[in-house]
């Protein structure tokens, strides 16, 4: 696959994930309204886990799409066995995504989700500690503008962890507003989890923009 096809690809990659990640924000804020009656807030919730699913994927692809992108540019110089490595990882992941997704509500989605965090954590430290790695000592990522995106793109996956960390009480929360009604104090917990991940939310989007420059501008 040549460079421009593999450069296309990575920019729609970038754009279905910031751009359906606004939307399944807005359904999450949305979430806050009293008006809405507790099947619209569940429907609301439902449907910002089915579109989620596509920042989801991108997040995933995103990462080996790149890592050929800099290869052929010149930019690294990676073993075969790392592209084998980075696209097993990928697979792996998008498979656990899916089932957890599809079996949202059983038990064993529980133990997958537990999968896919544990993967996260590892891909977050791993970019991490590649960018301030190669920020020190110039490998394996010798640009310093290459390097902060790697090292902002691992904390993307940290910040991702603290939103799923604050949405994911939601759920429960719901469960109880179902049985119970409203209430004030139900209320209080949906408008305090749903403001604690809007601020990792937005974060999210200051990191995305932040290395969507550093991607166009190389500005250093």
């Amino acid at each position: 696959m040549n460079y421009s096809v593999l450069l296309y690809i990575h920019l729609l990659l970038f754009v279905y994930w910031l751009g359906a990640d606004l939307g399944v924000f807005a359904l999450a804020l949305a979430l806050k309204n009293r008006k809405y009656t507790h099947a619209q807030r569940v429907l609301l919730m439902r449907m910002s886990l089915a579109i989620d699913m596509g920042p989801r994927m991108a997040m995933i692809a995103i990462a080996p799409v790149g890592l050929h992108l800099a290869t052929l540019s010149g930019l690294v110089t990676p073993p075969d066995w790392v592209f084998g490595l980075a696209w097993l990882v990928a697979v792996m992941w998008i498979i656990g995504e899916w089932f957890a997704f599809l079996r949202m509500g059983q038990p064993v989605a529980v133990k997958i989700y537990i999968f896919n965090g544990i993967m996260m954590i590892l891909v977050c430290l791993t970019c991490t500690g590649f960018g301030i790695a190669s920020l020190l000592n110039g490998w394996p990522f010798a640009p310093v503008w290459l390097a902060l995106k790697v090292f902002l793109f691992g904390m993307v996956f940290l910040v991702s962890i603290m939103m799923a960390i604050f949405y994911a009480p939601l759920e429960g929360i719901l469960e109880r507003l179902g049985k119970e009604g409203s209430s004030d104090t139900l209320e209080a917990q949906i408008h305090s989890q749903v403001n604690k991940g809007a601020v990792f939310t937005v974060l999210l989007f200051v990191l995305l923009a932040s290395i969507g420059y550093l991607g166009v501008a190389k500005p250093v």
